[in-house]
């Protein structure tokens, strides 16, 4: 499934909350030299166990990423972890 994100890099930690628009992904690693993409995908394929690649946004903040999985399996694992965290 295709999935958007908003990527905020030079977060404290690797977390994922939810906004109004859509879903937020802090991580750890500065937005160069490719990292901040690097820890997105290493990050998030960690989190649902899944194979994710980057789509689009390569050199933005707004990311779109295909997940493999359902709708339902993805948006279930990334709305349980970001209550989990309390984001």
């Amino acid at each position: 499934m295709k999935l958007s994100v908003r990527v905020v890099p030079n977060a404290k930690a690797f977390r994922i909350g939810q906004s109004e628009n859509g879903w937020k992904v802090y991580v750890k690693e500065k937005a160069e030299d490719n990292k901040a993409n690097l820890a997105l995908l290493k990050g998030l394929r960690k989190l649902l166990g899944r194979e994710v690649r980057l789509v689009s946004g390569a050199k933005a903040r707004n990311k779109v990423l295909e997940v493999e999985g359902t709708e339902e399996e993805v948006l279930g694992a990334l709305r349980e972890e970001s209550a989990g965290k309390g984001a």
